[in-house]
């Protein structure tokens, strides 16, 4: 068994097909999302759960995990907030993971004390964030204890230094097993900049895979636990001036995303690689793409494997219609 971990997170929805030759690159699927309803976390608006459930009964080695949250979904907050509300949250987690025979749980509060996504926010969510974590734990052990099957306890988390001080870093640190951080949607509106980038690509705009590592782990995560992120999908401008279309020129807006097997299939576009970023991009009549590619995952595995970090992740299965980039990660990390 490879000594670091390959993980995708995979996306409800109708028609969802899994490919069973990807299944040897994967050591780990995050079934996105379950949702806080009432208080309590619901898998009832699932469409392909037992689409999933089939392709791990196909391929046992691939853990099983269920996502609960993810941008915009409300509710976290709320039923954080009272020792009752986590109960409620950790007792219906528990009994929906074990319905579906999930063994881990992946907590994507996007953010604790934000409300960007348009969802409740308070400045106590980041003492009861570390409660609700706390509680989970707990769960997981006692079923653990049960059954002898060891459970994973993960959560995500952006990639902006600015987050940092919105969690207890030293104490979430001791309870979670994974600690996935989403280092994609970096890129800086107005800019034609990187999304994916390992590395700060120019010193106005030091965002970057490394530069939140560096903060997260100095305010107490341990880099083991850490795992990286990869984009299945492109981010995209148009420039201002489409006759400089170079990274790092002035954006006149956003486009809207394209999924990779999107971006790679239409011919029109030219490709390049930032090597101080470590970051691939594109660019096609004033259009610019940043994206993450098998030269940036292989970049990004080579750092997890020097650094001693555990592992590659992405957003999102589907993005991948080929499976290139889902050897790509595995390849990474097991040369």
């Amino acid at each position: 068994m490879s000594k670091f971990i390959a993980a995708q997170y995979v996306f409800d929805r109708e028609g969802l097909v899994f490919r069973d030759e990807d299944a040897p690159f994967l050591n780990q699927l995050n079934y996105s999302f379950g949702l806080i309803k009432g208080g309590a976390v619901s898998g009832d608006h699932w469409t392909a759960i037992d689409t999933y459930k089939a392709f791990i009964r196909r391929h046992p080695h691939i853990l099983p995990v269920l996502s609960v949250g993810g941008w915009g979904a409300d509710g976290f907050s709320q039923a954080a907030a009272t020792k009752e509300g986590r109960a409620r949250f950790v007792q219906t987690a528990l009994e929906l993971m074990e319905r579906h025979g999930f063994l881990g749980i992946d907590i994507d509060w996007e953010y604790p004390c934000r409300d960007e996504a348009a969802i409740a926010a308070s400045p106590n969510d980041k003492e009861n964030f570390t409660l609700l974590l706390q509680d989970l734990r707990a769960g997981l052990d006692a079923l653990t204890r049960k059954d002898q099957k060891p459970r994973l306890l993960a959560a995500a988390f952006g990639a902006h230094v600015r987050l940092v001080d919105d969690v207890e870093c030293k104490k979430i640190g001791v309870l979670l097993d994974q600690f996935n951080l989403m280092t994609y949607d970096l890129q800086t509106a107005g800019t034609l900049s990187y999304h994916a980038p390992l590395y700060p690509g120019h010193p106005n705009f030091p965002t970057s895979a490394k530069t939140a590592l560096d903060a997260f782990c100095a305010a107490g995560i341990p880099k083991e636990k850490v795992m990286f992120g990869n984009a299945f999908y492109a981010r995209r401008f148009a420039a201002l001036d489409p006759q400089r279309c170079v990274p790092f020129a002035p954006a006149k807006e956003y486009l809207p995303s394209i999924r990779y097997h999107e971006l790679i299939q239409d011919s029109g576009w030219q490709h390049a690689f930032d090597e101080t970023a470590c970051a691939a991009y594109a660019t096609k009549d004033g259009q610019f793409a940043t994206y993450d590619s098998v030269r940036s995952i292989a970049c990004k595995g080579e750092f997890i494997r020097s650094n001693g970090l555990m592992g590659l992740m992405c957003w999102e299965y589907g993005g991948d219609h080929e499976g290139e980039l889902t050897r790509a990660m595995y390849a990474s990390l097991n040369p």
